[in-house]
């Protein structure tokens, strides 16, 4: 699908190439090069995905990404670039909102894809997923409870319509890793046990105590 993208880049020669691959592949690219300007033009029109660097000059992109989602409504997909490849820059950006992450060094092939990915959940057709007084509607990322706006970053909102989608079915925390990174996972960490915590006090804020269920030595679980 041809898509708007925002690339937020400071290195102008990377800028560059990925103005000219994204164009190349039949998007319409807009290139900053600071936060600053990024959350300008993100305020002026919208974009279906961002591609944001982790250092940039006036902010980092951890901040862009939160004030980017502050207002629960906007709903591109952000994919972050970055050359920290520790496991703790990853989870900061994966909380502030990002969608993705890849660490420099990387193929431009692998973000072209990554893109298109993004791109495609995006593009699913109009969907509507209930639970009680909750409705999820994954084609345009909006979440309410009781007809009430529940603001959720992009991973606790896939980690909710995983289990949503597969209601009396025990996801393992190793289930639910693979499911939302792939071969990305991070190994060791408990970024899982944290985003469900995270998701599980915003439910309970929103009226949803309960929702979510550990099953002991097995894993999470909506029945």
């Amino acid at each position: 699908m041809n898509a708007t993208i925002l690339v937020v880049e400071d290195d102008l020669r990377l800028a560059k190439l990925l103005q000219q691959e994204l164009s190349h592949d039949g998007h319409r690219v807009e290139v900053v090069h600071n936060g600053t300007d990024a959350l300008v033009r993100a305020d002026e029109r919208a974009f279906d995905l961002v591609v944001l660097d982790l250092n940039l000059p006036d902010m980092d992109g951890v901040e862009v990404a939160e004030r980017l989602r502050s207002g629960g409504e906007f709903g591109a997909s952000i994919l972050m670039l970055t050359a920290r490849g520790d496991v703790k820059s990853r989870v900061e950006g994966l909380y502030a909102g990002a969608s993705d992450y890849m660490t420099k060094p990387f193929s431009v092939q692998e973000l072209l894809a990554r893109v298109h990915v993004r791109l495609r959940e995006r593009a699913r057709p109009a969907e509507v997923i209930r639970h009680g007084e909750l409705v999820l509607e994954p084609g345009t990322g909006h979440c309410a409870v009781a007809g009430q706006p529940l603001a959720l970053t992009s991973l606790e909102f896939r980690l909710l319509e995983l289990f949503l989608t597969h209601k009396g079915r025990i996801f393992s925390k190793e289930d639910v890793e693979d499911r939302l990174y792939g071969a990305d996972r991070l190994p060791g960490s408990n970024t899982i046990e944290v985003f469900v915590s995270n998701l599980r006090k915003k439910l309970a804020a929103a009226g949803m105590n309960g929702m979510i269920q550990t099953v002991r030595g097995m894993g999470y679980v909506v029945r």
